[in-house]
């Protein structure tokens, strides 16, 4: 098992073995919130909570987990990622957390480490916020109680004390905790339900002075669950505090990302959070054309690819997944523009052995449907883009017919991802109605390739 924590959940008599392992933290205690029969425990990983382990709730709704923290920092126990239900703990090797999860809170039990009973004091001293931000369910609050709150708890947030645990690391990252915490739940206040709105003139000035630059230096943001949302939750807000909110926060973003982000990886997270608003394959393909030069992490262009695939997932049958590059006078082409057509698709290389071998049957081909309104004969190169000189001199010197496009360096999620090809020659048949006719047709050199053509021709 590859993840960054190891963490195995045990029946509660085998707790003292367990325990016996210095490198281990053990986390336990008693859910009293629902009628619910599991509890998660969570890493960050992103902004995004990612489940570590779960623990079936016994009958008098006791969990239990053994994990080995690596590296040491927050983790949160709840019910679901997507739930705001949550509560945070601090884990390194050796730590015994138990806990109990009330109706409206939680309390440590017993001897807990220094780390969580400093967790557990900010958040009884967060909990009135927090309370009617991510709670709102069970208050009747609007933002004529909530922001006279929220006003004292600034005030005395200016001489809370700062950690002294002897812990270094805890103590460093908690100050950033809490400087993330206290605005996340102040702007998360504003997007619940409400009986009452403010107007422009009601907001209480800590909204005003709030500064986008304060957090998006460093990649902090990434290590607080839904931390990036933070970013256009505060852009819409500034802008209802100014009464010149327009249009839609992710747009103002991408199209400023380099004036309003600081950071470099940062800017390549809010890129992969906005991405998940494109459904299909070529909008996401425009996306990455506009916003892709921003991922610069291995794994974010990883997702971003495991994205593509997952809306390339093209069959026979279904509608084609359109495409469009360049032709031989660098024109842009798209298979869209066939529509109402019959397209038969050569995907080829100059190098690529087994395609030239084709040419002759496909040229013959094209000679015999050379008057036909109704058929389209495409090619599309997926020859590097350094050899884009060489492809030109090719379709010239072989006088190549049809259609003829360059892919380059946009072929594998341009037509090799969607169409799963892993080996060319591919050909593929699309009907007139736009629709994937077969995924792997038959090659022009096939007996089967005229009688395919003419059943869709009639």
């Amino acid at each position: 098992m590859n993840r960054i924590i190891k963490c195995l959940v045990f029946p509660l008599l085998f707790a003292s073995c367990v325990q016996s392992k210095g490198d281990i933290a053990v986390v336990s205690g008693k859910w009293e919130r629902g009628a619910i029969n599991t509890i998660r425990l969570y890493k960050v990983v992103s902004g995004n909570l990612e489940e570590v382990a779960s623990s079936a709730l016994t009958a008098d709704s006791m969990f239990y987990f053994a994990c080995k923290p690596e590296p040491e920092g927050f983790y949160f126990i709840g019910v679901n990622p997507q739930s705001s239900h949550r509560y945070a703990m601090y884990l390194k090797g050796g730590d015994r957390v138990n806990l109990t999860v009330t109706a409206d809170s939680y309390r440590l039990n017993g001897n807990n480490s220094p780390e969580n009973k400093e967790l557990e004091k900010w958040h009884d001293f967060i909990q009135p916020v927090e309370w009617k931000a991510v709670y709102f369910q069970k208050t009747q609050s609007t933002y004529r109680d909530f922001f006279p709150q929220l006003d004292e708890k600034l005030a005395a947030l200016a001489t809370y004390p700062p950690s002294r645990t002897g812990n270094k690391t805890f103590n460093r990252k908690f100050e950033t905790y809490k400087q993330i915490d206290f605005p996340f739940l102040a702007l998360a206040y504003m997007f619940a339900p409400r009986g009452a709105h403010p107007k422009a003139e009601d907001f209480s000035d800590y909204y005003r002075n709030m500064e986008l630059s304060d957090f998006v230096q460093t990649t902090a943001l990434m290590d607080y669950p839904g931390g990036l949302n933070l970013i256009d939750r505060m852009i819409y807000v500034k802008g209802m505090t100014t009464g010149t909110l327009t249009g839609d926060p992710t747009k103002v973003i991408l199209e400023n990302m380099d004036a309003m982000i600081a950071n470099d990886t940062l800017k390549g997270e809010l890129v992969m959070k906005f991405a998940t608003s494109r459904r299909t394959y070529p909008g996401l393909l425009d996306y990455q054309d506009l916003y892709g030069k921003y991922l610069i992490t291995e794994k974010q262009q990883n997702q971003f690819k495991n994205m593509l695939t997952a809306l390339s997932d093209v069959k026979d049958n279904a509608p084609a997944v359109d495409f469009r590059f360049g032709d031989i006078n660098g024109k842009p082409v798209a298979l869209s523009d066939f529509k109402g057509k019959v397209v038969y698709i050569d995907v080829w290389a100059t190098w690529c052995g087994p395609c030239i071998k084709e040419i002759p049957y496909l040229k013959q081909l094209e000679d015999e449907y050379r008057n036909h309104p109704d058929v389209v004969f495409l090619s599309v190169s997926t020859d590097a883009q350094k050899d884009y000189e060489k492809w030109k001199k090719f379709v010239a010197d072989q006088k190549l017919q049809g259609v003829q496009l360059f892919a380059g360096d946009k072929a594998s999620q341009g037509i090799m991802a969607p169409y799963k090809i892993s080996s060319i020659p591919r050909f593929i048949l699309i009907g007139k109605n736009g629709n994937v006719v077969s995924m792997d047709a038959p090659r022009p050199s096939s007996a089967e390739i005229r009688p395919a053509l003419k059943a869709l021709l009639k």
